[in-house]
């Protein structure tokens, strides 16, 4: 199991990652939009597993021009001080074999700087596993969003000490 830059080779299993987890993430990804999120990200990586994309990841720092309202959120609450994870997503076949806990290990690290690693689950359906794998990690909810879709979002942030 290797973590690594994401690069453009990877987009379209990412992508397909991603639409075939679409009922448990907050929206879709497109071509474009990928592309548009991997520049404005501070990290865009994969866990590569016997040669194949089994997970990946997109994070954000503070000032980035991302236009999510849980972002906005964290962005209006936290100021300078958050590592937002807009997404962690594990193909179905690689689940619950280390990808996602490997990316969050990195993710913890990295956001040391800014004191707290945050990100939203779905509360309302609720992603019952990502809020059961978030808790374990020792996220709290800190807030909640509701969406013109009719959704409910947790937004959960892990205070990181020295």
């Amino acid at each position: 199991m290797k973590l690594r830059p994401m690069t453009t080779a990877d987009e379209p299993a990412v992508l397909a990652i991603n639409t075939a987890s679409a009922a448990h993430l907050p929206n879709t990804l497109t071509p474009d939009r990928l592309d548009w999120l991997r520049l404005i990200s501070a990290h865009s990586a994969v866990v590569e597993i016997d040669g194949q994309v089994a997970a990946f990841a997109l994070t954000f720092t503070p000032g980035a021009s991302h236009d999510r309202l849980d972002y906005q959120w964290f962005s209006e609450t936290y100021g300078a001080k958050f590592l937002y994870v807009d997404r962690v997503v594990t193909a179905e076949p690689f689940r619950r074999k280390g990808a996602a806990s490997m990316i969050y290990r990195a993710l913890e690290k990295a956001a040391r700087p800014f004191e707290r690693l945050v990100c939203e689950i779905n509360s309302n359906p609720p992603a019952t596993a990502g809020l059961a794998f978030h808790a374990e990690r020792g996220f709290t909810e800190v807030g909640k969003l509701s969406h013109a879709d009719g959704r409910t979002t947790a937004l959960m942030a892990k205070e990181l000490g020295e």
